[in-house]
């Protein structure tokens, strides 16, 4: 994102904006440094929340022009999370949702902006665009101007941040951003609100991490699971039978999931791919055969010789 000069627009005049636009997007986002800042701090929120992380979102306000947007308000969605930690809209969120896309028309701080989408964080996965998401994203933003922000806090004040966006086909990207940026916190010493926030381009991180099978999580529904570590010996030993955890990311629940068959089943197709193992495997089960036989043979033969030896004599006369 670079510095430009803001856009004239009564009290956003003196708003400092940065500008995205990739190749693919036909139309330029200009977003002004309080927003950005305002969507980053509630990102942290929710991410050190001390009764356990969660995802946070919100809807983006400004205006739209033929081959531009001026992202200059954000309203956050208090998101009940009904179903987990993770952003997933219940039946009343949706409808409090619905009535902040309209808040253009009560709010007066709002007045004469208009809905130029929404944003939302993902805590413990990549910068992308779930099925879930692109469910709300088609649902209440489908205008062809509309965008979805994703931040993912990270650590030290550096969180990651991509806009996606409906390319000229009405297709959309949604397994990476096309040009992830940097949010940096302000420097809290700095005189001018407006130039605190430093924003460079990072590279876009196009790793797919999948499970081993296809799982689906039975709390939402979501395909999008991946393996969680397993923890004591009672999630070890589910481990032995074919149970393993997953983490879902879009209600981030962690559940136990059938992927894999039992250890018989997995020692046999094992066994059956390495033939030069189960040569190996045979040479040195026959030699602990003929080991622990020979070991019991000669323990019984000793045994028998001491209870002869020992055993009732009778005395003659």
């Amino acid at each position: 994102m670079k510095e430009m000069n803001p856009p004239d627009m009564g009290r956003y005049r003196d708003a400092a904006c940065k500008a995205w636009r990739p190749p693919a997007c036909p139309f330029a986002v200009e977003t002004c440094s309080a927003v950005l800042d305002q969507v980053r701090r509630e990102a942290e929120a929710g991410f050190h929340e001390p009764r356990g992380e969660h995802e946070i979102g919100g809807v983006l306000f400004g205006v739209s022009e033929p081959n531009c947007i001026r992202i200059v308000a954000s309203r956050p969605l208090m998101c009940e999370h009904a179903m987990g930690p993770g952003f997933v809209l219940s039946e009343k969120d949706g409808k409090r949702l619905a009535q902040l896309i309209s808040a253009p028309g009560t709010d007066l701080e709002l007045n004469g902006l208009q809905a130029l989408g929404w944003y939302h964080s993902h805590v413990r996965s990549r910068i992308f665009l779930s099925e879930r998401d692109l469910q709300i994203h088609s649902r209440y933003f489908a205008a062809p101007h509309q965008v979805a922000l994703v931040i993912h806090p990270g650590s030290e004040g550096r969180d990651r941040a991509g806009f996606f966006f409906r390319e000229p086909s009405g297709e959309m990207r949604t397994e990476s951003s096309y040009e992830e940026f940097i949010l940096e916190a302000r420097p809290p010493a700095a005189p001018e609100l407006g130039q605190g926030l430093v924003s460079t381009q990072a590279s876009s991180h196009r790793r797919t991490s999948a499970p081993r099978r296809e799982a689906i999580c039975p709390r939402c529904g979501s395909k999008h699971v991946r393996p969680s570590r397993r923890t004591g010996p009672i999630e070890r030993l589910r481990g032995v039978f074919g149970f393993y955890p997953y983490r879902c990311h879009e209600c981030l629940s962690r559940s136990f999931l059938k992927t894999s068959s039992d250890l018989l089943e997995r020692a046999r197709s094992r066994s059956q791919g390495r033939p030069e193992e189960r040569r190996r495997a045979r040479r040195r089960t026959r030699r602990e055969i003929l080991l622990w036989g020979g070991g019991v043979l000669g323990f019984l033969a000793i045994l028998y010789f001491v209870i002869r030896d020992t055993g009732p004599r009778s005395d003659g006369p």
